[in-house]
């Protein structure tokens, strides 16, 4: 701090201007897309980024999970961008068959399709952020909760509560 006082006066005060706006920023500003974490408006789902292998020819930029945060239902979820860059597809499956499935078998656990967007303050809406690419502060999966509620899942108990269509940003993961 000493060696900040030193500096002129003119220096010194956008620096610490800087500094301010650096230390207030919110946690998902500082935390990129492929460790960002987000809940749904009741705190029912968790939806989980994780980090995926770049070996530059994938299209897929991210994967994730939406937990029931009291149940054990987990779906899977992946991010493709179309080959120009111009939409981020997500496609959220449940309990498919591992390996090489079919396209028939691939239909039947697909849970949802659709774009993902980034919402901001003021209502604005973006496309999702790459995975290393500062996290959204809330995503929009258009009609996920009609689509859960007409998916099969096959459970004992039926499913009472759906996800909001609105995520916000929770916590940022630490790399693992």
């Amino acid at each position: 701090m000493t060696a900040l006082l030193r500096l002129r006066p003119a220096k010194s005060v956008a620096l610490l201007a800087a500094l301010s706006i650096i230390l207030s920023s919110p946690a998902f500003a500082a935390c990129l897309q492929d460790h960002a974490v987000y809940t749904d408006r009741d705190d029912d789902y968790t939806l989980t980024f994780k980090s995926v292998p770049d070996d530059g020819a994938a299209v897929t930029s991210d994967e994730f999970t939406i937990k029931m945060n009291d149940s054990d239902l987990k779906m899977d979820g992946v991010v493709m961008w179309n080959m120009d860059g111009g939409r981020p597809n997500a496609t959220i499956r449940y309990k498919c068959p591992a390996g090489d499935a079919t396209g028939a078998e691939l239909q039947q656990c697909t849970v949802w399709k659709g774009v993902v967007y980034a919402l901001k303050e003021g209502a604005d809406a973006e496309l999702l952020p790459k995975a290393k690419e500062p996290s959204a502060q809330a995503l929009l999966l258009p009609d996920f909760s009609g689509a859960m509620s007409s998916f099969n899942f096959k459970l004992e108990k039926p499913l009472e509560a759906f996800p909001w269509e609105v995520f916000r940003f929770k916590e940022c993961v630490p790399e693992q």
